[in-house]
């Protein structure tokens, strides 16, 4: 496996941890003191979200990966697909955790 730090491929990891930055992926989930759940737990899951998500977007956009002695093969596509499947659970336990606020 290598990591390749190319001027495109970091700046796509940027635009990647922009767009979570935005999303609100880098802010804590804050708990309601009245709900069920403990603010301690959100905070260990939430970070969990976090470092799944960089790990996904590493792998999508600084990993190369060659197999083979004569002829090599590039799983580049494959670290692309298990990137984005680790950033979109990422993001989607991250939304998980959210408490949403009812109103009435």
């Amino acid at each position: 496996m290598e990591i390749n730090f190319s001027l495109p491929r970091v700046l796509g990891l940027l635009v990647l941890l922009a767009g979570f930055w935005l999303l609100g992926g880098f802010t804590v989930p804050i708990v309601d003191p009245q709900g069920y759940q403990d603010q301690h737990h959100v905070t260990k899951a939430w970070l969990y979200c976090v470092a799944l998500f960089l790990f996904g977007a590493g792998c999508v956009t600084l990993v190369d990966h060659f197999v083979g002695t004569i002829d090599r093969a590039n799983l580049r596509l494959l670290y692309v697909i298990v990137g984005l499947a680790l950033m979109i659970g990422s993001y989607c336990w991250l939304r998980s955790l959210a408490v949403h606020e009812t109103t009435g």
